[in-house]
């Protein structure tokens, strides 16, 4: 059989099972994808995934889920003591964070809400902070150092540049199963109040203006 005759049955024979591209003189060859970089239907990405490709912008976020009402939670287990605070500021609040640590495990307990009269515990003595609103934070579940084995802390933190609502923070001691502390702001901003674990923490977040 001559060779043009034997390209034409040969191609025949791929065009019978959906094959193209052959020439005179051209080996067989299977559908590849298109060169332009087509794909099917069946293949392009969903809706939403083909979005986020385009680099268009996510839902934005839910506004800081907080208020300026009284927070409140129970104490479970413990005593615990308060052994360190850090501040920090943070995209969109200030975050002052208490420590807790002790023999017997627990979860601390609290009491946050805005006050006109900063006082001691047990002494009722003023109490000066810094700020145009105070925040008085109560730990609940709190020991003495000889009753939690831990060591309580007792110097004010030191605020860290860039904060936008926390002006200062100045710490108490513990009175009755309580420790507190009083936070001061620039205004009575919303905030949040939350525990952490491993280190236990009790955190309290406050908003930027």
């Amino acid at each position: 059989m001559s060779r043009p005759a034997a390209s034409a049955v040969l191609c025949a024979a791929v065009l019978s099972l959906a094959v193209t591209g052959c020439g005179a003189g051209d080996s067989p060859s299977v559908l590849a994808p298109s060169s332009t970089g087509s794909v099917s239907p069946a293949a392009a990405p969903p809706a939403s995934a083909a979005s986020s490709a385009s680099g268009s912008a996510e839902p934005s976020a839910p506004a800081f889920p907080a208020t300026t009402g009284v927070d409140t939670e129970e104490p479970v287990g413990g005593p615990l003591s308060v052994v360190a605070v850090r501040v920090a500021t943070q995209d969109g609040y200030d975050r002052v964070v208490f420590e807790l640590d002790g023999k017997d495990s627990g979860e601390p307990g609290w009491r946050v809400e805005y006050t006109d009269d900063p006082a001691g515990q047990g002494s009722g003595d003023p109490v000066q902070v810094k700020g145009a609103a105070t925040l008085s934070v109560v730990i609940t579940g709190s020991g003495y150092p000889m009753d939690t084995g831990a060591t309580e802390v007792s110097d004010d933190p030191t605020l860290p540049a860039g904060l936008e609502s926390v002006q200062d923070v100045v710490l108490g001691a513990t009175f009755e199963g309580q420790y507190q502390a009083f936070i001061g702001t620039t205004r009575e901003a919303p905030f949040r109040v939350f525990r952490l674990s491993n280190p236990t923490r009790v955190v309290v977040d406050i908003q930027h203006g």
